[in-house]
C-alpha cells in the first residue's frame, strides 16, 4: 500500500462542482487505488483547520471523503512526531508507520460543535502566523525588485531559521535538566497557543520517559547536528526561508503548508501539492533526500500524475 498524502489544494478539487471537472480522472483514480487497498491517504490536523473555512456542506463533504482515503489513519501532529523523530535517534530504533501514523485521532468534523471550535482556532492561527511574519513581509515589499536573491542569501535565511530553532528547542530542554520538570507554555505573543518547543519536551518526558542521560545527549546532538536528525524541523525551517528567499508575500495559510509537507515529506511514497511548494522541495532537493515522488496539480504535470497512479492502480 502507497502512502499518498495529499494537500489541500489536491482535496479541494475533489468536490462536486463544474470547475473540478478536469481533475475527476485524478480523483477516480485515487478512489480506485484505495477500493483496491492500495493508496492510503491520511488525513491531518491541517486538514481539518482549513477545511473549516468552506461552507458546512463542503466542509463535512471532505472530511468524509479523507476519512475514507485514510482507512481512519490520521497523520501525527508536528510536536508528537518531533518528538518520534528524537527518540528514533536516541535509541536508536527506526521508526514505522504505526508511530507517524495514528488512529481516530482527529474528531469528525460533522460532530455538533466541532465546525464552531474549528474556525474559532483558525481565526487565532491565522492572526498569529500574520503577526509572526509581519516584519518579514514588511522586508519583503522594500526589497522585492524582480530578481531572484543569489543561493548565497538562500544557504542564510536557512542557516538562520536553523539556528533558531536549534536555540528555542534546546533552551527547552535544557530548561527542563536544569529544574527536573517540563511545563507546557504559551507563545509569547498568544496565550491561547502552546509554544512548539515545550509542547516536544513535553512528550519527550511524559510519554517517552526521557531520562536524564538522553536528554544531555539531546542538547549534545542539537549542538553538533543542528536539525539534521528531526527531518520535520529540518524540512519546514528550509521551506520557510525558501519563502524568504523567494521574497514573496506570506499569507497564514502558507503555514498549514509548510508544515504539512515538513510533517509528510519524510514518510509519503508520493506527496501531491501546489506548483509554489513543488517547486521550493524540489529547489531544496527534498524529494531526493527522503526518496518521495512529488507532484504538483500544475496541469502540465497532471498527465505524469495520472500515469503514476494508473501504475499503482494496476
Amino acid at each position: 500500500m502507497h502512502l499518498v498524502y495529499l494537500d489541500q489544494c489536491v482535496i479541494s478539487r475533489f468536490l462536486p462542482k463544474p470547475e473540478n471537472e478536469q481533475w475527476l480522472e485524478l480523483r477516480d483514480l485515487v478512489l480506485k487505488g484505495h477500493a483496491a487497498r492500495r493508496i492510503l491517504c491520511p488525513t491531518s490536523l491541517e486538514h481539518l483547520i482549513e477545511s473549516s473555512s468552506l461552507p458546512d456542506a463542503d466542509a463535512i463533504f471532505l472530511d468524509e471523503l479523507l476519512g475514507k482515503l485514510s482507512f481512519g489513519w490520521t497523520l501525527s501532529t508536528e510536536p508528537l512526531l518531533v518528538a518520534w523523530q528524537i527518540i528514533a535517534k536516541l535509541r536508536s530504533r527506526p521508526l514505522s508507520r504505526a508511530h507517524f501514523l495514528e488512529k481516530r485521532l482527529l474528531r469528525p468534523i460533522k460532530y455538533p460543535g466541532t465546525l464552531a471550535k474549528l474556525r474559532e482556532l483558525k481565526t487565532g492561527l491565522d492572526q498569529h502566523n500574520a503577526w509572526v511574519m509581519q516584519g518579514v513581509n514588511e522586508l519583503n515589499a522594500l526589497t522585492r525588485d524582480g530578481r531572484k536573491a543569489s543561493s548565497d542569501i538562500l544557504r542564510f535565511f536557512i542557516k538562520r531559521r536553523i539556528d533558531t530553532c536549534v536555540k528555542t528547542l534546546l533552551a527547552e530542554v535544557l530548561n527542563s535538566l536544569k529544574t527536573g520538570r517540563v511545563v507546557l507554555r504559551a507563545e509569547d505573543d498568544n496565550d491561547m497557543l502552546l509554544n512548539w518547543a515545550s509542547k516536544v519536551v513535553y512528550e519527550l518526558i511524559t510519554k517517552h520517559r526521557l531520562a536524564l542521560a538522553e536528554g544531555q545527549r539531546l542538547c549534545q546532538l542539537l549542538r553538533a547536528e543542528g536539525l539534521g536528525f528531526i527531518p520535520t524541523l529540518k524540512i519546514k525551517a528550509e521551506l520557510e526561508a525558501v519563502q524568504f528567499f523567494r521574497r514573496e508575500k506570506i499569507e497564514p495559510r502558507d503555514q498549514y503548508d509548510i508544515t504539512r509537507a515538513a510533517c509528510a515529506l519524510p514518510y509519503a511514497d508520493i506527496f501531491i501539492t501546489d506548483g509554489g511548494k513543488a517547486s521550493a522541495i524540489r529547489e531544496l532537493k527534498l524529494d531526493t533526500a527522503y526518496q518521495t515522488e512529488v507532484f504538483s496539480m500544475k496541469k502540465s504535470e497532471l498527465k505524469a500524475l495520472t500515469r503514476r497512479l494508473s501504475e499503482i492502480d494496476g
